[in-house]
């Protein structure tokens, strides 16, 4: 009983008249969603007070990963290359997921295109069809890269939305002609390609540009396999990104914020501080590899590249970020007054009650306690341009009949996720109090660059392909 006591003073707290004020905007969001692959009982007791957090928020947002389609009636086949499996949900999942109250999610990842560009365009159709705006993911590289549109009781959101984690063919591409004749666009994700570049000694750079042959052109670097080092006088990894990859995230960025009130920025990256690496199973290429699981996927801290480009898009616009892709969850830093959440971690995790899974390419995982802790944030703006963050900390049910669907932390294990969540936060400064067995944090934005909103018009909602 005390997780339901705890999830009504929850709604109490965070979802009352003052947070539905004419001036005010609430966004419950989730981690990843790997699964349910069972039914979905939005009126479970234990769920129920979860699935209520996101239905009386303005905004529910979520990581849809994997695939929603009917295999019975599936044309195409599984990819070569997977994010690590092939996750598959039927349609009515969808409408589940739908019922429980979210309403905007992010479909770049490494598991969009597990079953190929077929496999994605019939997942884009059934979140569609459920009433369920996407970004990230589109019939071409300009639905991946553009925002999508919800209007809301108090206000438009926008959604933005890429990935630095993924397997190569999950790319969206633009159209080919040949012999005078014009393709389709190819579908797929919003990619930001990204490198990690290797410091090693002049003397040891010597060395590996005899190593590495006749390939390695460039200048000052060497490139062996998908690692690239370079010569310096201080040893260390830096992290690099695709320039063009990162100016399309900022122009969308730069275009939601003409049209909404709100925009949120997600990216799936499973990039870490961290470089311990097991390796690769035998024969699995690297490059995919590290499209399922990258080096050091337990450590909070955040990939070079990441505070960099969130806070360049936070400059561009928007006005919360949103980090999925780690199993565990991290820090929160508020820039500019706007909150970046450094991973969210898991919203549904379902393997079946198992508490290992082992990879198409043969690669084993054994899952710590740590990746069934999570938080829901709900992020409210109001229009006095401050607004508040509250976390409510969530235990997934790692086994039985409601495998993977998380629920109300109970006062001890609350206890825990909340103290983690505040200590990584620390480090970025941001300070995080606890009343009622939710974590508070303060918000305040400047005045100058809240925008009201309006009706999305046909010119700007980003089209998405009807159910056949």
């Amino acid at each position: 009983m005390k997780a339901l006591a705890t999830a009504i003073a929850v709604m109490a707290l965070s979802l009352g008249p003052q947070i539905n004020a004419q001036d005010s905007l609430t966004i419950a969001a989730g981690g990843d969603m790997i699964g349910p692959f069972h039914p979905l009982g939005v009126d479970d007791p234990a769920f129920a007070p979860v699935a209520a957090l996101f239905r009386h928020a303005d905004a529910g947002f979520a990581n849809q990963e994997g695939s929603i389609f009917d295999l019975a009636t599936f044309p195409g086949f599984p990819a070569a290359e997977n994010g690590g499996g092939y996750p598959l949900q039927p349609p009515a999942a969808a409408k589940a997921m739908r019922a429980m109250g979210l309403t905007l999610v992010s479909k770049a990842n490494n598991h969009a295109t597990d079953w190929g560009a077929e496999g994605l365009v019939q997942t884009l159709q059934s979140l569609a069809a459920a009433g369920i705006a996407e970004a990230g993911a589109g019939l071409g590289e300009a639905q991946a890269r553009g925002p999508v549109y919800i209007e809301t009781p108090h206000g438009v959101v926008a959604l933005v939305d890429a990935a630095s984690t993924f397997p190569p063919m999950a790319v969206a591409g633009p159209a080919v002609t040949r012999l005078g004749v014009t393709s389709q666009p190819r579908p797929g994700i919003s990619a930001l390609h990204v490198h990690e570049v290797q410091l090693v000694r002049p003397p040891e750079f010597a060395r590996l540009r005899a190593l590495g042959g006749a390939l390695n052109i460039k200048p000052g670097e060497v490139r062996i396999g998908d690692q690239v080092y370079r010569p310096s006088p201080h040893v260390g990894t830096v992290w690099e990104m695709e320039p063009r990859d990162e100016e399309a995230i900022l122009a969308a960025i730069r275009e939601a914020r003409r049209h909404a009130r709100i925009v949120i920025f997600s990216i799936h990256a499973h990039e870490t501080a961290g470089d311990e690496d097991p390796g690769p199973a035998e024969w699995d290429p690297m490059v995919l590899h590290r499209a399922d699981e990258a080096p050091s996927p337990n450590d909070p801290r955040p990939a070079a590249f990441e505070p960099a480009l969130f806070h360049a898009v936070i400059d561009a616009g928007a006005d919360v970020v949103f980090r999925t892709g780690p199993h565990v969850t991290g820090g929160i830093e508020i820039y500019r007054g706007r909150p970046i959440f450094y991973s969210l971690g898991s919203l549904f995790f379902d393997f079946g009650g198992r508490r290992s899974y082992t990879s198409p390419a043969g690669d084993t995982q054994t899952f710590p306690d740590v990746w069934f802790e999570t938080f829901l944030p709900l992020v409210t703006f109001n229009g006095d341009s401050c607004g508040e963050i509250r976390l409510v900390p969530l235990m997934i049910e790692p086994g039985g009949a409601h495998s993977g669907e998380p629920h109300i932390a109970g006062e001890a294990s609350g206890d825990r996720i909340l103290r983690r969540v505040a200590e990584e936060s620390e480090s970025f400064g941001t300070k995080m109090r606890v009343e009622h067995d939710i974590g508070e944090i303060s918000l305040c934005r400047g005045a100058s660059t809240v925008n009201a909103g309006g009706p999305v018009s046909a010119t700007i909602a980003k089209k998405i392909p009807a159910s056949p």
